[in-house]
């Protein structure tokens, strides 16, 4: 009986390695042409089953919370057999192809364009998750151009690279001894940009983790050296705030584009998109080095814990065809923003003024978007058309929340547990392989907490209950003050201003004066001074209002419904809003709470 056993299972394994090998799927990139502004791409496949007959472009990727499509990009795909025969392929939506007869595809050869400059207007890409070709760099966001096979999703990927041989190259791939990038599955290939060019780079290690940076900048204002140097401090406070390394290595890949560049490219706005082992930021090349930046990296970097290793079974492995939100975007975003600011505050990076004056920007951001979505319904909803921008909020709102969370931790805990010891329980708990269940997650959050956080998750992340500011900045010894004359003496227009769900800046907030001239939320501003608003002259309105003084009237015209209405407004008194300060006399559980709140326990 052993030896028939024996048999069969080196039969059975005979079968099972021959069709792994068969379904390795290699991809080919060249770009060595960057004149004609395409990805050409030739997917090499064999061994391919009547199940596998359908070929997918990604609709949405992790991290960008929207609907991309990016077989909108995808020009000319034709497949061929063994025999170098075109076989039948056809288009059957915006990102899928299905191939007839796929048993005998050899493979597959299609031109993508860059979603950078495309003439493709609606639905624009944003730049941390499309991809660019310039003469001295390329952008590329593997999700973008390479796609994968039905039921082939987790096969093992090769990935060759035809580009410029004296460019650097920063990429979390590896690379085997044949010139071959290899991915475990086409999650981890969708999960590793590349940015290739006239490039500078740096390393440095900490804490165990190889930590890479990858510039391109069309002068010397930012390179590598100095971003790295800006980002020390920052990759060793997460160093003490986490107190491992849960990854081996970690590569920063940046993109500064100069401001005409960036214009033209209509681009909405700026910023990153993070990734397990790396994240890519594109910028315009303005300024210096500056907090902005810096908080995006820490940010993106903090995205080493969650997702990639405390997440849902909503999101793994992802479903790139189908967008399925998990209720639980506000952990990944929310907590991750938190943790980024918290823990350059315990390192002594910042001070607490400068920690509560964050603080007080995300109240002050919040009140620009609705107040009618908890953060569970904005994370369930964030892919409906209604409420994609909203899903900014997550890191104003979401952080905040997980502010006051952490209080009321340490709180309960008599001083000895707060959020970050929680979160650390539960990475132990769980991991990248081993996602939490997404309906029970709150549940488990409470078991391993206390009785009284159901009440607070109610309220605060499944509710809409108003954030309780006033009460929890008290329990840790500041005064809340709703608002006051600043003391900065540019006037205001008395507006809040936010973008709506097709990306127009409208008038979310009017002060009482700016009301009475006539302005009313929902307002979309057309002209500001005989300006026409855009992304591309709101500097050039934001300097003219700027240079002119309290009580001088504006001009505004807006839309509002289907009509345009010209209206007058006098410049205000800029007013400041949700100001923290000190109070006098601390109790002995407000000193207890706030030594606790100021370190890692």
């Amino acid at each position: 009986m052993k030896n028939i056993f024996t048999t069969i299972a080196f039969a059975l394994l005979a079968i099972v390695n021959s069709q792994y090998l068969a379904q390795t799927i290699t991809y080919e990139v060249d770009v060595t042409n960057q004149k004609d502004d395409l990805f050409h791409v030739t997917v090499f496949v064999d061994g391919m089953s009547s199940e596998n007959n359908i070929y997918n472009l990604p609709a949405t990727v992790p991290g960008t919370y929207s609907n991309l499509n990016f077989g909108r990009f995808v020009k000319s795909l034709k497949a061929y057999d063994k025999d170098g025969k075109e076989m039948q392929a056809q288009k059957i939506s915006t990102n899928q192809w299905q191939i007839n007869n796929v048993e005998t595809l050899a493979k597959l050869d299609y031109d993508v364009e860059d979603t950078f400059d495309s003439e493709i207007a609606d639905g624009k890409v944003i730049p941390m998750a499309g991809s660019g070709i310039n003469d001295n760099f390329i952008v590329m966001n593997t999700f973008s151009m390479l796609g994968y096979f039905e039921k082939l999703q987790s096969e093992p990927i090769k990935l060759k690279l035809d580009y410029n041989s004296h460019w650097i190259i920063g990429t979390s791939l590896t690379i085997d001894e044949n010139g071959y990038y290899t991915a475990d599955n086409y999650d981890q290939l969708a999960d590793s940009p590349i940015l290739m060019g006239e490039l500078t780079m740096a390393s440095t290690t900490v804490n165990d983790i190889k930590v890479g940076v990858y510039v391109y900048s069309p002068d010397t204002t930012f390179n590598a050296n100095k971003i790295m140097e800006a980002a020390d401090y920052i990759l060793r406070s997460a160093s003490d705030f986490i107190g491992y390394s849960p990854v081996t290595n970690y590569n920063f890949l940046m993109c500064f584009l100069d401001m005409q560049t960036f214009t033209e490219m209509g681009f909405a706005g700026a910023g990153a998109l993070e990734h397990s082992y790396s994240s890519l930021f594109v910028f315009p090349a303005m300024g210096t080095l500056s907090e902005d930046y810096e908080s995006h990296i820490a940010h993106e970097y903090m995205h080493i814990l969650t997702p990639l290793n405390l997440h849902s079974d909503v999101i793994q492995p992802f479903n790139f065809a189908e967008p399925s939100a998990s209720q639980h975007t506000w952990l990944y975003e929310g907590v991750t923003e938190w943790a980024s600011d918290i823990m350059v505050l315990r390192s002594g990076q910042i001070s607490i003024d400068e920690y509560l004056k964050r603080m007080s920007e995300k109240l002050t951001m919040n009140d620009r978007f609705r107040q009618d979505l908890s953060l569970t319904e904005l994370s369930k909803r964030v892919y409906e058309d209604v409420v994609t921008m909203q899903f900014l909020n997550f890191y104003n709102k979401g952080s905040v929340v997980s502010e006051f969370l952490d209080i009321r931790l340490l709180e309960l805990s008599g001083g000895n547990r707060g959020l970050r010891e929680v979160y650390l329980e539960l990475l132990d708990k769980y991991g990248k392989d081993e996602p939490f269940p997404e309906d029970d997650f709150f549940e488990i959050f409470v078991d391993m907490t206390y009785p009284e956080i159901e009440q607070f998750i109610n309220d605060y992340i499944k509710g809409i209950k108003p954030l309780p500011v006033e009460e929890y900045m008290e329990k840790l010894g500041f005064k809340y003050i709703p608002e006051r004359p600043s003391e900065d003496t540019r006037p205001s227009l008395g507006v809040e201003m936010g973008m709506n769900d097709k990306q127009q800046f409208t008038i979310i907030g009017v002060s009482a004066t700016s009301a009475e001239a006539g302005l009313q939320s929902k307002d979309i501003p057309l002209k500001i001074l005989g300006i026409e608003v855009s992304m591309t002259t709101a500097r050039e309105i934001f300097e003219k209002l700027q240079s002119m003084k309290v009580g001088d009237q504006v001009d505004i015209v807006v839309r509002r419904a289907d009509k345009e209405v010209e209206v007058s407004v006098p410049l205000q008194q800029r007013m400041d809003k949700y100001i923290f300060e000190d109070m006098k006399n601390l109790t002995v559980e407000q000193k207890m709470l706030r030594e606790a709140w100021s370190k890692n326990l």
